[in-house]
């Protein structure tokens, strides 16, 4: 499995970093229709190495947060 992990600056709570991430797997199914799985709270899993790929682009632009990819 491949898997983005997500460093909000800002945010310490981490029940408001599971929200967050819940709502971009969200936004990444109804956009682009990429699945992925929370399996922590700050942490989106995907099955594909493509999906996970693509996600850590479109994500990856917001200045809210950093993405890295968890092997």
């Amino acid at each position: 499995m491949h898997t983005l992990e997500f460093n909000f600056h800002t945010i310490t709570s981490e029940q408001a970093i599971d929200a967050l991430v819940y709502a971009l797997s969200i936004e990444l199914w109804l956009k682009h229709r990429i699945e992925s799985y929370q399996t922590r709270y700050h942490q989106l899993h995907f099955e594909r190495e493509r999906d996970c790929m693509l996600a850590s682009i479109v994500l990856g632009a917001s200045s809210r947060y950093t993405i890295t990819l968890v092997k």
